[in-house]
C-alpha cells in the first residue's frame, strides 16, 4: 500500500480485496511499534473511499486528502483520551454511534481504535457487544502491540493481520524514495521498524533522544547499587499532575523499547557471534557487556525487560517495577555509548 514500507505479502491482497469491497467487518493490525499499523490502517481507508478505487488510495483526491487531514465524516481514528490509561466507555459508545450510521461520502463508515491493546477489560465488554452484530456498511480495525491483551472473543471476531519487522533493504528502499539521505544508515540502526528509520533520519531531536537514552542504561550497567536505586525513585517521580501516571509509564515505556534491542544484542552476543545485530552502531558495547557478564545475566535481563514491558500498563507499583530491573542488570564497568 501507498506510504507503507515493507509488509506487501500481506497489504497487497488486502488493498486488492478492499478495492472491490471485501473487506472484514473487523481487522485487528498486531504487531511492534513503528512498523507501520497505523499508517496501514489510514490507507485502507483511504482504499474504501477513494475516488479513483485504488489500493492505499490515490492520495490526491478529495475523499483521500480528507482522510489524511482526519476530516472524513466516515473514517475516525480513537485514540486514548488525555488524563486516562486507555480508551474510555465514553469513546467507544460514541464510537458505536458513528458505525451504526450511514456513510456520508463513501463505501464504508471506518473506525480506527489506536493502541487497542490498552483498554480496561469492562471497556473491551462494551466494544464486544458491537461486534456482535455489526452493520454492513462498518469496518473497525483495532491496533495493538500486544494482542493477547484483548479478549479472546474480541480476536476471535477481528480477522488478524500480523506486521513483521521489515528487513533493512526494504526501510532503505522506502527512505530513498522519500529523498532521504543515508537511507543505509538509517535503515540499519532501525532494527526492523520504518518509522524509526524515518524519525532517525529526518529528526535532530530523535536520534539525540535515543543516544541520551542509549546512554542512560550503559551508565547505569556501569554504576553500583545506590545510583541505581536513585534512577529508579527519579523515574517514579516525574511531575506531579493529574496526567502523572500516563506521562510515567510512557517514559518508561520508551526506555524498554529502546533497551530490550540494546539488550537482545548483549543476549545473542553471550551466546556465540554477534552477526545480526539489532542495533549495529553499538554492536561494541554490546560486545563489552557480553564479555563483562555470565551468558546467564544477560539472558536473564534480557527476557525480564520483555515481561516487564508487557505488564507495564497493569502494573499498579511502578517503582518497584523499576527496581526489580536495576537489581537484575548486570554490572560491567566502563560501558559508554
Amino acid at each position: 500500500m501507498r506510504g507503507v514500507i515493507g509488509q506487501g505479502r500481506i497489504l497487497g491482497p488486502l488493498g486488492e480485496r478492499a478495492v472491490r469491497g471485501e473487506v472484514a467487518h473487523a481487522l485487528g493490525f498486531y504487531g511492534p511499534r513503528s512498523v507501520g499499523k497505523r499508517t496501514a490502517a489510514l490507507r485502507l481507508a483511504q482504499t474504501l473511499a477513494c475516488e479513483r478505487e485504488m489500493a492505499g488510495g490515490c492520495g490526491t483526491c478529495l475523499s483521500c486528502r480528507k482522510i489524511e487531514r482526519g476530516t472524513h465524516p466516515d473514517v475516525r481514528m480513537v485514540t486514548r483520551s488525555f488524563g486516562n490509561r486507555g480508551v474510555t466507555i465514553e469513546q467507544v459508545r460514541e464510537l458505536a454511534s458513528d458505525l451504526a450510521l450511514r456513510p456520508l461520502e463513501g463505501r464504508k463508515r471506518v473506525v480506527i481504535i489506536d493502541d487497542a491493546g490498552g483498554i480496561e477489560e469492562i471497556v473491551q465488554d462494551v466494544l464486544l457487544r458491537n461486534l456482535e452484530e455489526p452493520p454492513s456498511h462498518a469496518v473497525l480495525i483495532l491496533l495493538t502491540t500486544t494482542p493477547s491483551s484483548l479478549l479472546g472473543t474480541i480476536r476471535s471476531r477481528a480477522q488478524p493481520i500480523t506486521f513483521r519487522l521489515v528487513p533493512a533493504d526494504e526501510i532503505a528502499a522506502g527512505l530513498v524514495a522519500r529523498g532521504i539521505p543515508d537511507a543505509e544508515r538509517y535503515a540499519a540502526a532501525a532494527a526492523g521498524l520504518p518509522g524509526v528509520a524515518i524519525d532517525l533520519a529526518t529528526g535532530e531531536s530523535a536520534r539525540a533522544d535515543r543516544a541520551k537514552i542509549e546512554a542512560e542504561l550503559y551508565g547505569l550497567i556501569s554504576s553500583g547499587l545506590t545510583a541505581r536505586f536513585s534512577w529508579a525513585a527519579d523515574m517514579n517521580e516525574l511531575p506531579d499532575d493529574k496526567d502523572h501516571d500516563r506521562l510515567r509509564t510512557r517514559e518508561i515505556r520508551r526506555r524498554f523499547d529502546d533497551w530490550s534491542e540494546l539488550l537482545r544484542d548483549a543476549a545473542v552476543a553471550a551466546r556465540g557471534d554477534l552477526v545480526r545485530p539489532r542495533r549495529p552502531e553499538r554492536a561494541a558495547q554490546s560486545m563489552k557487556i557480553a564479555a563483562g557478564a555470565s551468558p546467564t545475566e544477560i539472558l536473564g535481563i534480557a527476557a525480564l525487560v520483555e515481561r516487564l514491558r508487557r505488564d507495564l500498563a497493569y502494573t499498579a507499583n511502578a517503582r518497584a517495577m523499576l527496581e526489580l530491573f536495576v537489581l537484575r542488570l548486570p554490572h560491567v564497568a566502563a560501558v559508554a555509548a
